[in-house]
C-alpha cells in the first residue's frame, strides 16, 4: 500500500514535468488602421496579443496554464504577403516582414526570400498573454506607377507552442488597408532668361503622375495676364514630344501623358517656351522687364 501511494506521487510529478504546452492568439483577425500612401517607403505596425504556456488551456485548473504558471517557448510563420486590388491592378508585395516580442525579433520576410521559421524557438518572457509587432514593409519604388486605388493585404499568421505531448496551433489574420491616390507632382522649373536679341527661351521639366494618368497645365501671369512688369505681352506654349500648345491665362490646356517615375528619373518630358514678339519691345524704353509665372497642373 505504501508502494502504491509512492507510484502515485511519482506519476503526479511526472505529469507535472510533461504536460501539454498551450498556444493561442488573442484575436482570431487583427485590422490596422487604413494608411494612405503620401509618397516614400511605407512602415505599418500592427500589434498582435498571443499565449504561450505550459499546459493545456487557459484558467487555473489542474494541468491548466493557471495551475502550472509556466512560460513555453513558441513559433511564429506568415503567408500571403500580396496587398490587392479589387480591379485589375497587379499585387504589390510586402517587401519586409519583421515580428517583434520581448526580446525577440524574427524575420520572417525579405525581400523575395521567405525563411523557414517553423523552427526558430521565440521566449514569450511570461506564462500570460503578451503583445508583440508585426512590422510591414512597402517599398516607394514598388508603389509608384500603381494604378491609384485602395489595395488589402491579409497576412496569415500560425503560431505554435514548442513542447508537450498535445500540439497546440493557432491561427490570425492580419489586414492592412493602404490607399494609393492620384497623384500628381510638377518638378524641375526654373528662370527663363531673355534679352532684346533673343526674343525666345525655353525650359524642360517633369510632370509625375500615378500611374501616368494624363493632366493639364495651366499658367497665370503674377498679374493674371502675361505681361512683363505689367507693359510688355508675351506668349506661353507647352507640350512634349515636338507637340506644343498656346496657353491662355488662367485656363486648362490640352490632356498630357505624365511620367510615372518622380522627377522623371532624372531627365523630363516636358517643355515650356516663352515668345516676346518683336512689336512689343518697339520703343521700349531700356531696362529690365521681368514676371512671375505660376504653373498649375491636374490630373485629367
Amino acid at each position: 500500500m505504501m508502494y502504491v501511494r509512492g507510484m502515485l506521487v511519482v506519476l503526479a510529478l511526472t505529469l507535472s514535468s510533461t504536460a501539454s504546452a498551450f498556444f493561442v492568439f488573442g484575436q482570431q483577425q487583427y485590422i490596422a488602421p487604413p494608411f494612405t500612401w503620401t509618397g516614400g517607403d511605407v512602415t505599418i505596425d500592427l500589434p498582435v496579443q498571443l499565449q504561450s504556456c505550459n499546459g493545456t488551456s487557459v484558467g487555473s485548473g489542474f494541468l491548466s496554464c493557471g495551475w502550472f504558471k509556466q512560460l513555453e517557448t513558441y513559433t511564429i510563420e506568415a503567408s500571403d504577403f500580396d496587398f490587392i486590388a479589387s480591379g485589375s491592378a497587379s499585387s504589390i508585395a510586402m517587401s519586409k516582414v519583421t515580428f517583434q516580442q520581448g526580446v525577440n525579433s524574427l524575420l520572417i520576410k525579405d525581400g523575395g526570400t521567405v525563411p523557414d521559421t517553423s523552427a526558430t524557438f521565440l521566449n514569450p518572457g511570461n506564462w500570460q498573454q503578451v503583445t508583440g509587432n508585426v512590422s510591414v514593409k512597402i517599398n516607394a519604388l514598388d508603389l509608384q506607377g500603381q494604378p491609384p486605388g485602395n489595395y488589402q493585404a491579409v497576412l496569415k499568421l500560425k503560431g505554435m507552442e514548442s513542447g508537450g505531448w498535445i500540439p497546440y496551433t493557432d491561427n490570425s489574420d492580419l489586414i492592412f488597408d493602404l490607399k494609393i491616390p492620384d497623384r500628381i507632382q510638377v518638378s524641375g522649373l526654373k528662370d527663363i532668361a531673355l534679352n532684346d536679341q533673343a526674343l525666345q527661351g525655353s525650359m524642360d521639366f517633369c510632370v509625375y503622375t500615378q500611374s501616368g494618368s494624363n493632366f493639364t497645365v495651366r499658367a497665370t501671369g503674377l498679374d493674371t495676364d502675361f505681361l512683363l512688369s505689367g507693359q510688355v505681352g508675351y506668349q506661353l506654349r507647352v507640350g512634349q514630344g515636338g507637340i506644343m500648345e498656346t496657353l491662355s491665362p488662367g485656363v486648362d490646356g490640352q490632356p498630357w501623358s505624365g511620367s510615372t517615375q518622380q522627377y522623371c528619373d532624372g531627365a523630363s518630358n516636358m517643355n515650356l517656351e516663352v515668345t516676346v514678339p518683336s512689336s512689343e519691345i518697339s520703343g521700349l524704353l531700356p531696362g529690365v522687364y521681368k514676371d512671375t509665372v505660376t504653373v498649375t497642373v491636374s490630373v485629367h
